[in-house]
């Protein structure tokens, strides 16, 4: 028989013969420990109904915190979207009157030519009452200039006013004199210049003569 075989019996021995008194010892050993155990949980303040209550309070305090700058960072996130879309709309409008007013400079300086042809035709006979033929060759050329340069200016948005016979219309119009006559009050009797918009931005009120009742 080895040294191990001899150890093994031995403490077989020992414990065959451990008395009823050593096994009482032992368990109220355990039992204390079992005490104290409890004692030590009694003892630790996150453990009891208060502690538990406080931790819980805590956690709803911090998940409410947590909510609200959940709730501030939506808002100011929609609110930069809807500042990012205005500006988005804003910008287009920017270009789209920039694109349909970049020639006012160009037109005021035009209409001056445009007024100047319907001056001249004005005062030039009707090509069919001309018996000169150059000379009626220049004035169909003219009125021809005439006609072909409106239709261009209103290809581009550039529209003349001439309101004869129309209401008088403040957006429109300047009147520089009002004359007693039996057309109706309000009513444009004559034009003195032509005025022009631009789609419906106004570049020159059309200067009229307006009526007006006796008094």
């Amino acid at each position: 028989m080895n040294n191990f075989d001899q150890k093994d019996m031995q403490e077989n021995t020992i414990n065959q013969e451990s008395s009823p008194n050593d096994i009482e010892i032992n368990d109220v050993e355990n039992d204390q420990k079992k005490d104290k155990n409890i004692d030590d949980n009694a003892e630790n303040p996150a453990l009891t109904s208060e502690g538990l209550e406080k931790i819980n309070n805590e956690l709803s305090a911090k998940i409410n915190n947590l909510e609200q700058k959940n709730s501030e960072l939506n808002d100011k996130f929609l609110r930069s979207l809807a500042e990012i879309e205005n500006i988005r709309r804003r910008s287009k409008e920017e270009i789209e009157k920039s694109s349909k007013f970049a020639i006012t400079n160009f037109a005021n300086d035009l209409v001056v030519v445009v007024e100047n042809f319907f001056l001249a035709s004005a005062n030039a006979p009707a090509p069919e009452e001309i018996d000169n033929l150059p000379f009626k060759t220049f004035v169909e050329a003219m009125l021809m200039t005439q006609k072909e340069l409106i239709k261009s200016l209103e290809k581009n948005h550039l529209f003349r006013i001439f309101p004869l016979n129309q209401q008088f219309d403040h957006n429109l119009h300047e009147a520089i004199s009002q004359v007693v006559s039996d057309e109706d009050e309000g009513k444009i009797i004559n034009v003195i210049q032509a005025g022009y918009r631009i789609g419906e931005r106004l570049i020159r009120p059309a200067l009229v003569v307006v009526a007006k009742k006796a008094e």
